[in-house]
């Protein structure tokens, strides 16, 4: 199976069976090359197949996936709370969008090591730039 058909079998499935057809649709969104800044637009494949690799393990241990999904869960959150709060700067939204690729290479590192991660992210530094970035 060829990798476009597999992130497709993703969103086919019913609604109950695509528990990640939101993440899909976060880092694809319609317009997403007018969306995406360039310096993330490349890694897209690169996130697109750690998902995949997700949405397969999931399948096969999903008591592995929840346990996982649960340490991104508080950094998912956050990032969600600082979106929806004014962004007063042009600094201040600069830093939530590396907040939200941090956050993609974080699942990465989670749930499918061998694809790599742009930079070094743990919970340590996705707390560090929660900080800066809002508190």
């Amino acid at each position: 199976m060829n990798d476009l058909s597999q992130l497709d079998s993703l969103v086919s499935q019913s609604a109950s069976e695509r528990p990640f057809e939101k993440e899909l649709l976060a880092l694809v969104p319609a317009r997403f090359p007018e969306l995406v800044p360039a310096v993330y637009l490349r890694h897209l494949p690169r996130y697109l197949k750690a998902l995949q690799i997700r949405a397969e393990r999931a399948r096969l241990n999903p008591g592995k996936e929840a346990e996982r999904a649960a340490q991104l869960a508080p950094y998912e959150a956050r990032f969600q709370s600082l979106s929806d709060a004014p962004s007063p700067s042009s600094e201040s939204k600069a830093g939530r969008e590396e907040l939200r690729w941090m956050i993609e290479d974080y699942k990465v590192s989670l749930f499918a090591q061998e694809v790599g991660t742009v930079n070094k992210v743990s919970p340590k530094r996705l707390d560090a730039l929660i900080e800066q970035v809002g508190g």
